[in-house]
């Protein structure tokens, strides 16, 4: 009897022949398959590639030679004649595809004379331009005066009012940066009224040295009966900007 080693065994009890004893051992190695399935793609990419060289060849074929190829191989593709490239694209058909293409362009009214019935005051109004005021336009507005009586009127209702004709908002050229307004004469200003509890609870603060405890406080009632013109002019104060030209404006308060 003869005793073989025990992988030569095994190969022969499995019936498989291997790379090494001359035996195949049960199942495909794993380095076998891959090698497999790389030939098996390269094989397939071949075929492709000539099919498709055949196909080319009998598209571009003339009738003898489509005669002499085999009825396998005489396949004529079909499509739309293509311009060749060398081809120029005509610019001179106009674009129908909508307004959205159309340049909008604004025309300026042009400056015409005014009828003679309409007096124009200031600029003339069909020039279409903003106008800033000169420095005689703010001559002019200074010279305006209005006159208010403060008699049981609203403290608050009177002094934006007054504000407003200071700051010139009221005159057709007003500009933030220039000082537009008139000057106000306020009378009466004794008789203001409030509403509400303000005439007892509502205070009026001073702190003129900054330094703790020196703070004055007054009642509305108080300084009303001491200074009458001060409790207007705080209002109308709060309501103008805080800038040189707001403390321009309110030198026009009288």
């Amino acid at each position: 009897r003869c005793i073989l080693p025990p992988r030569l065994s095994r190969g022969l009890r499995l019936g498989n022949k291997d790379s090494m004893t001359g035996y195949r051992a049960f199942g495909n190695s794993p380095a076998r398959s891959n090698m497999q399935r790389t030939l098996v793609t390269v094989a397939g990419v071949a075929g492709a590639a000539l099919l498709l060289l055949a196909l080319s060849s009998a598209s571009t074929a003339k009738a003898p030679e489509l005669a002499a190829m085999p009825m396998t191989m005489r396949t004529v593709v079909h499509g739309p004649a293509l311009a060749p490239r060398t081809a120029r694209i005509d610019r001179s058909v106009p674009c129908n595809v909508g307004k959205n293409h159309v340049r909008r362009t604004t025309l300026t009214v042009e400056k015409g004379d005014m009828p003679q019935d309409i007096t124009v005051i200031g600029p003339d109004p069909l020039q279409r331009k903003s106008y800033y005021p000169k420095l005689a336009d703010v001559k002019a507005a200074k010279e305006t005066w209005f006159v208010l009586d403060a008699e049981d009127q609203i403290l608050g209702r009177l002094a934006s009012l007054a504000a407003t004709l200071v700051m010139g908002k009221w005159h057709p050229l007003f500009q933030p940066s220039m000082n537009m307004g008139g000057n106000v004469v306020i009378i009466n200003a004794d008789k203001i009224k409030v509403t509400g509890r303000k005439y007892t609870d509502k205070l009026y603060k001073r702190h003129v040295t900054g330094r703790p405890g020196s703070m004055k406080t007054e009642a509305f009632r108080d300084l009303q009966a001491r200074i009458p013109e001060r409790i207007l002019e705080v209002a109308i104060k709060g309501m103008l900007p805080k800038t040189r030209l707001g403390r321009e404006q309110f030198k026009q308060i009288h």
